[in-house]
């Protein structure tokens, strides 16, 4: 009878040490019988591999199984997982359909059911990978997201806890379409793909991935973007070409990398002033316009574009606050409060006094350099043809 067989990915380190310490013959066979209920194996090693052995494919019976391994030292971010993705990428390209992804854990030294690891664990499942000792390393029930919603609010909560765990950001913009903002370097490449493949099977909106440049890298690996884009997901690469283009085209600028700065300031969507947060009709109001900004003599074109992209330029805004800000019937002052143009019928100040709820700006908006745009703004109007909202 046929064994299973076993090949791992191996570029990096000797196969002596990758065999005796890290993938050992007690973990394969483990892995070979809670797959294919045999411990015994045959293995080979690929030396083209990228993983630092920490990816292996096992045939038996006509079906490939990948399974990827985690680390054994907890790093920064999302180090841990960064083979995963890489795995699940491979996954996706094979053409045998008769396939499986799983997950092994290395038993690390350290905490690995932090809120962030959870999150992580919960997309893995999405994407559709069986955990094969889940019950052995961790205490916390791992479920897969059942919808979109669920998966942006999680990720909502775990930015709260920690703002240095995220990377990357998923919105639905007001025609519908699912976008991810990611970043493409380091460790977020791989937490971006990930978002990617699992967001993709439980998604009923048309989806597409910004990248967002980060140093000089602006895109994410070959491989994973090839993938993506099969999956029917528009990729659209944010650079400086890009958001000079839509500078100089488009004074409203919903451009990319602003976007992507507004959500990393201020988290997911939700109007400043009246708490909605339907997503579709939520937007990114700048507070110094970009009509105002092009009009500078005395800044250049590089400036400009950075100070329209600028998270700390614009703040969260429903439809209707957004058009009301835009033609000046509102007008925030210098400490956050909130007045309405005076000269407005009585019946429109009670609406406005009725569905704006929030009366002064949050000071999570309330920066120094948001006060400065303000400021700019401000210069352009006439305070005393205002009035609190009371």
């Amino acid at each position: 009878m046929e064994r299973p067989h076993f090949t791992i990915k191996n570029r990096f380190q000797k196969r002596s040490e990758l065999y005796q310490h890290i993938l050992t013959r007690d973990i394969l066979s483990d892995v070979c019988r809670r797959i294919t209920s045999r411990r015994d194996y045959t293995v080979n090693f690929d030396d083209t591999g990228y993983n630092k052995g920490r990816l292996a494919t096992l045939e038996y019976n006509g079906a490939i199984n990948y399974i990827s391994f985690s680390e054994f030292e907890i790093g920064s971010r999302n180090s841990f997982f960064q083979s995963f993705p890489s795995a699940l990428v491979k996954y996706h390209q094979e053409s045998n359909t008769h396939k499986n992804i799983f997950f092994y854990f290395l038993e690390p030294d350290g905490n690995i059911e932090t809120a962030y690891f959870i999150f992580m664990y919960r997309l893995m499942k999405t994407a559709g990978t069986t955990f094969l000792n889940e019950a052995d390393n961790l205490t916390t029930a791992i479920n897969p997201f059942n919808s979109v919603s669920d998966i942006i609010v999680q990720r909502d909560l775990n930015r709260g806890r920690n703002r240095g765990n995220v990377s990357s950001y998923v919105t639905i913009d007001e025609n519908d379409v699912l976008q991810i903002f990611g970043k493409t370097y380091g460790a977020n490449k791989y937490e971006t793909t990930l978002l990617c493949l699992a967001i993709h099977g439980i998604t009923p909106y048309a989806m597409k991935l910004y990248e967002i440049q980060e140093g000089k890298l602006k895109r994410l690996p070959k491989d994973a973007r090839d993938v993506i884009i099969d999956l029917g997901i528009n990729v659209i690469t944010s650079d400086l070409v890009l958001e000079r283009e839509e500078f100089e085209t488009n004074d409203s600028l919903r451009s990319p990398t602003y976007i992507y700065n507004l959500l990393e300031k201020l988290g997911e969507k939700k109007c400043s002033l009246c708490d909605c947060e339907i997503p579709q009709i939520i937007q990114g109001a700048h507070i110094w316009p970009v009509a105002s900004i092009k009009r500078a003599n005395n800044i250049n074109l590089e400036t400009k574009i950075k100070y329209a992209i600028d998270g700390d330029n614009g703040m969260w805004l429903c439809n209707n606050h957004h058009m009301l800000f835009d033609i000046n019937m509102l007008y925030i002052t210098h400490d956050g409060r909130l007045k309405y143009r005076s000269n407005i019928e009585q019946s429109h100040k009670e609406y406005l006094r009725d569905f704006t709820v929030n009366r002064r700006i949050s000071n999570k908006i309330l920066t120094p350099t948001f006060i400065d745009y303000l400021d700019k703004r401000n210069r352009m109007l006439v305070e005393s043809q205002y009035s609190y909202v009371v």
